[in-house]
């Protein structure tokens, strides 16, 4: 099975030079038919990288692959009639074969919507907005196209006057190379991001290969040398490529992997490319403006002002994911710095405040209390009636505490286990144990039943700090260190009561 699947995509590559020689000797044994038979193959190339091109919009994740692809799918079907139209033109002589006709305006546009997926931005889901002004653009670029090559607006009731063939083999030679160019850069930027990597590199190579071998064949064909027919190899030769490597692709079935810092190369070709499409439109417009003045001073108004559109909606979009990100990161800072049981501060959050109040009370010199709390006999409520019921008396407990704070620059904290903490900033002796005070009674009015070996309800026993120190002689563990020690000599003394330490 393993072989089977190795040996498939060396599979799709030969059938590339087997379908070129089919070519080659069913041209040769038609005789008279010859260019219908060549016409009949030159088409069906595209066709068949066409339906490669839709397996893979199919198949892939929403997001830029797919809208690639997708778009990739739309130049196909292009180039697939501009052939047909070609086929049409030769087989039945109504144009001369030198004479700019409209197959050469499917070959132009084919362009079009590959220009679109380098241009894209990589969003998973592009909004309406966006894909209205996509639609703007494609269709000026029609326009404006078709009025490069015929010398007449498409709603003109004059006569078509079509540039040289010569002029148009020279405009489709600056289109491959562009087209090319465009697409190194943006895989130069995602050159390792997966799915989106691998799109970019099978149309880089699409690109390339089209551009050099369009470019041997109209050299080939305006200057008439004889190839043995081997010159009309060279059309189809892209896109059996194309159709081969697009159906050994197997979008959407890769292991999720982690996103990968973007650098500034990326961020910087991902933020420019987004002009490709505005600059060709300017250079369509500069190519008319001498004939068609109006038209062209009309579409670069309208162009900049797509652009602008556009830039405007992504900075939108950016700004928003910039804030609903700013707000996340609030909620997860909140989250980090908040007990999950008690909904009250954690003990990150205490050491954070006690820090900044300590550093503040050396600036200030206006005092600072530390409380700590210690629920009386807890392990006894565990024990005897389950750690859910402790959970509930903890939970109660912590509310209690908190109302009993007088002001809002206050904090209390679960400590650990059944020990809570208050830091009361700029707060003095009196202040400090009056807040103790309340603590007690607020548990006291709360009526939380205690233990049946213990009886009653719960209590708790405080030990009080306080520092009027200013300066940097003494550390905040100093601090902790004498509230521990009340608060131990609160437990000695027989629990249920309130001790002090000073630091001086």
């Amino acid at each position: 099975m393993m072989q089977a699947v190795q040996r498939k995509p060396l599979l799709w590559i030969l059938l590339v030079p087997a379908y070129l020689l089919l070519q080659a000797g069913m041209t040769a044994l038609a005789g008279s038919h010859a260019e219908a038979v060549s016409y009949l193959f030159c088409t069906l190339a595209p066709a068949l990288a066409l339906l490669a091109c839709c397996r893979c919009a199919w198949l892939s994740a929403p997001g830029v692959a797919r809208n690639g692809w997708a778009l990739l799918a739309a130049a196909m079907l292009l180039w697939t009639s501009g052939m047909t139209l070609s086929a049409w033109q030769d087989i039945s002589d109504l144009v001369a074969s030198r004479a700019t006709y409209f197959s050469d305006f499917a070959y132009f546009m084919y362009g079009a919507p590959i220009l679109l997926a380098i241009s894209s931005i990589g969003e998973q889901r592009p909004s309406r907005t966006l894909q209205w002004l996509d639609a703007v653009q494609i269709l000026l670029a029609g326009y404006l196209a078709y009025t490069a090559i015929f010398n007449v607006s498409p709603f003109d009731r004059r006569s078509a006057a079509p540039i040289p063939i010569e002029l148009l083999v020279v405009t489709y030679h600056v289109e491959n190379l562009v087209l090319a160019c465009c697409a190194s850069l943006r895989l130069l930027a995602h050159r390792a991001d997966g799915e989106q990597g691998r799109f970019y590199l099978l149309l880089t190579s699409f690109l390339w290969c089209y551009g050099i071998c369009a470019g041997s064949y109209n050299y080939l064909t305006l200057h008439a040398i004889e190839s043995a027919g081997l010159a009309e190899l060279l059309p189809v030769l892209p896109f059996l490529l194309l159709a081969a490597l697009a159906s050994t692709t197997v979008p959407g079935r890769e292991e999720t992997r982690i996103p990968r810092p973007r650098q500034q190369l990326t961020l910087l070709i991902d933020n420019f490319s987004p002009i490709f499409f505005t600059a060709s439109l300017l250079g369509l417009g500069f190519v008319i403006m001498r004939e068609h003045f109006y038209l062209a001073a009309t579409a670069l108004f309208v162009a900049l002002a797509v652009h602008a559109l556009r830039s405007a909606t992504l900075q939108s979009r950016y700004m928003q994911s910039e804030n609903d990100l700013r707000a996340a990161l609030d909620k997860l800072e909140k989250l980090s710095l908040t007990d999950g049981l008690t909904g009250i501060a954690n003990r990150r959050c205490f050491d954070q405040t006690l820090q900044l109040e300590w550093q503040r009370n050396n600036r200030n010199g206006t005092g600072l209390a530390l409380l700590i709390i210690d629920i009386d006999f807890f392990k006894s409520i565990n024990d005897e009636l389950g750690h859910p019921y402790g959970d509930t008396c903890l939970v109660k407990i912590a509310a209690a505490l908190h109302s009993a704070l007088p002001r809002a620059s206050d904090l209390v904290a679960r400590y650990g286990g059944e020990e809570f903490a208050a830091i009361l900033p700029a707060t003095g002796q009196p202040g400090a144990l009056a807040v103790a005070q309340k603590m007690q009674e607020a548990i006291a009015a709360a009526a939380i039943n205690h233990a049946p070996q213990r009886g009653g309800k719960v209590t708790a026993s405080i030990g009080l700090a306080l520092s009027t120190v200013s300066g940097a002689a003494h550390a905040p563990e100093q601090l902790l260190a004498a509230a521990d020690q009340a608060l131990y000599r609160a437990k000695h003394n027989g629990r249920n009561r309130i001790e002090q330490e000073w630091m001086e």
